[in-house]
């Protein structure tokens, strides 16, 4: 059968509805031709020989922008692996590239180190067990033994320059915002980043230690910052659940921020059956501190499986907290991500002139049902 449409009885006004709907389409072409990384979309080896360091460099499928001023400068997010595993076992194990692709931001997944601090510049498999390199590794990652050949985050100053080294190579070499920089990471991982939101305020704003945390002696920040984590009730590994409580309210303090309770106490708040979060979330710059925690999670991300099956089934209750860090980043941004403000009025109005609706083929990495890791 032909296909029926409505149209306006104004016939100037479907040709003003159809250019203006084109106009808005072609916006995210721009993203994608626009120059923020000399790398195409994917991941990417680079590697900083003054401090024989390395990262993969998470490029999404098209960046992030304004409407009226093309690419500005796009988040950056930077994500810690685990003591024992790799960049490429963090990647799987919190969809870490899809969400980057989804948002349009630009990602980091640092390499650590071995003991002997031997293997900073040893490539794409420095991390790897020797059973599992190449392909192996990327796509079907497993953990090291726990040696002196694991990798890990073991010298917190000699990190801190790698930090600063891969940040000062972001904004030599893309659109990064030196403004819009936050920090996640996984056991081993997230206590470094716990770390580095007592010591790296003044480089990164946000940051998301998920399953790793330590008492630290010392701890000040230099500007507000946002900090939301997570740990399992019960975590048998890095043991974060005796820690988080303390963490978040010293840094709701130096943050002076208050919650909605009793003398401006944090409130709980369920976010499913199995998640709770408690959170200051009144500070004076608009900023936030939560800390959640998943009953019965072991050293586990919460909503995720370990990518060598390793964890065991949880209920499907538990908080996706990987998707939950850049949603809570994302109110950070002032809109920097894909797709902020659509459907514009003119999408809207254009879908209201004929039935049925027009059929989108645009953004198929999207639009397929799930975005493929780069």
């Amino acid at each position: 059968e032909p296909e029926v449409c409505v149209l306006p009885r104004n016939p100037m006004r479907l040709f003003l509805l159809q250019a203006a709907l084109v106009s808005a389409l072609q916006v995210h072409d721009a993203h994608e031709v626009a120059q923020c990384s000399s790398h195409p979309p994917g991941k990417h080896l680079i590697q900083l020989p003054e401090i024989q360091r390395q990262f993969l460099l998470v490029v999404p499928e098209e960046y992030a922008g304004s409407k009226t001023s093309g690419v500005p400068g796009v988040p950056l997010v930077l994500a810690f692996h685990g003591f024992s595993d790799s960049p490429w076992y963090l990647d799987l194990f919190m969809d870490f590239s899809k969400h980057i692709s989804r948002y349009g931001w630009l990602g980091v997944l640092p390499f650590g180190l071995n003991q002997s601090k031997t293997n900073g510049l040893d490539g794409v498999d420095a991390c790897c067990p020797q059973e599992c390199l190449g392909e192996c590794c990327r796509n079907t990652p497993k953990l090291r033994q726990k040696d002196d050949t694991a990798c890990g985050w073991k010298d917190n100053e000699m990190d801190m320059r790698f930090v600063e080294a891969i940040l000062r190579w972001t904004t030599q070499n893309s659109c990064a915002d030196p403004y819009k920089v936050f920090a996640t990471g996984f056991s081993n991982g997230a206590v470094f980043v716990n770390y580095l939101a007592c010591h790296a305020t003044h480089l990164i704003r946000g940051f998301a230690p998920v399953s790793g945390d330590t008492s630290q002696d010392h701890c000040e920040i230099s500007r507000p910052i946002s900090y939301v984590s997570m740990c399992g009730s019960s975590d048998d590994e890095a043991f974060c659940q005796y820690f988080v409580e303390a963490t978040g309210t010293r840094l709701s303090l130096l943050n002076h921020c208050t919650g909605a309770g009793p003398d401006g106490a944090a409130i709980m708040t369920k976010k499913s059956a199995t998640t709770s979060c408690r959170s200051w979330d009144s500070c004076p710059q608009g900023n936030f501190v939560e800390i959640c925690e998943t009953q019965g999670l072991a050293h586990d991300v919460s909503g995720h499986l370990c990518p060598d099956n390793t964890s065991y089934i949880r209920p499907g209750s538990d908080l996706d907290f990987a998707e939950y860090i850049f949603q809570r980043f994302s109110l950070l941004v002032n809109g920097t991500m894909l797709f902020w403000g659509e459907p514009t009025h003119e999408q809207l109005h254009y879908k209201e002139s004929k039935w049925p609706p027009s059929h989108h083929e645009d953004h198929p990495y999207i639009r397929n049902g799930s975005i493929k890791l780069l």
